[in-house]
């Protein structure tokens, strides 16, 4: 992405476009997850990281004019957010759950998250169906049936390096697919769905 054309998403997102935001999202996600993963061990928990921090900069949008390191602000950003949910340890879990269902019930009480949340898992569905037969195999032994990767190759009678392959490009198709047909899903859902799921 270059320099100018970031700079335009950016002016973009602090006038509220959704689809900058979006962009922008697509663009920093690969480095912010890859870093917190790196950090914190622990797949979850990297991608609630990229959840909570594109979150803080929608909700902080207004001041994007005034940030000169646009990505140094957002890697600051980033690295608090892990640092403060290193600190709750053990209680992460139990406290993301309740912060992320809290935020969603005050940003959107009006809106109807379990109609949201149907609209999303058909769409999920249909991206799945469209990946290639050993894809779509791996995607669920390791998303749906939560198995590692050393077991899928077992069961698939491929290397775990396979398995990554296959896993990397069949995240890569539904992340595509599904933030493709998300334009009329409120945001805070979008970031929602796209951290559980992806």
């Amino acid at each position: 992405m270059n320099l100018e054309y970031k700079t335009y998403l950016i002016k973009s997102v602090s006038e509220g476009d959704e689809f900058a935001f979006r962009k922008l999202f697509e663009f920093f996600h690969p480095n912010i997850y890859t870093t917190a993963l790196r950090i914190t061990n622990d797949e979850a928990m990297a991608q609630d990281i990229v959840q909570d921090t594109f979150l803080k900069v929608w909700l902080n949008k207004e001041d994007l004019p005034g940030v000169n390191n646009f990505e140094g602000w957002l890697y600051t950003i980033a690295r608090n957010i892990t640092l403060n949910i290193l600190k709750k340890g053990k209680f992460y879990k139990d406290y993301l759950n309740e912060e992320s269902h809290q935020s969603l019930l005050g940003l959107y009480r009006g809106a109807d998250y379990e109609l949201q949340s149907k609209d999303f898992l058909e769409l999920l569905e249909r991206a799945i169906q469209r990946l290639p037969t050993k894809q779509q195999q791996t995607y669920r032994l390791i998303k749906e049936q939560y198995l590692k990767r050393k077991e899928v190759a077992e069961i698939l009678g491929v290397s775990p390096e396979t398995v990554k392959w296959n896993i990397d490009q069949a995240m890569k198709s539904i992340r595509a697919y599904c933030l493709s047909h998300m334009k009329d899903m409120p945001l805070v859902f979008v970031l929602h769905f796209f951290s559980k799921y992806f």
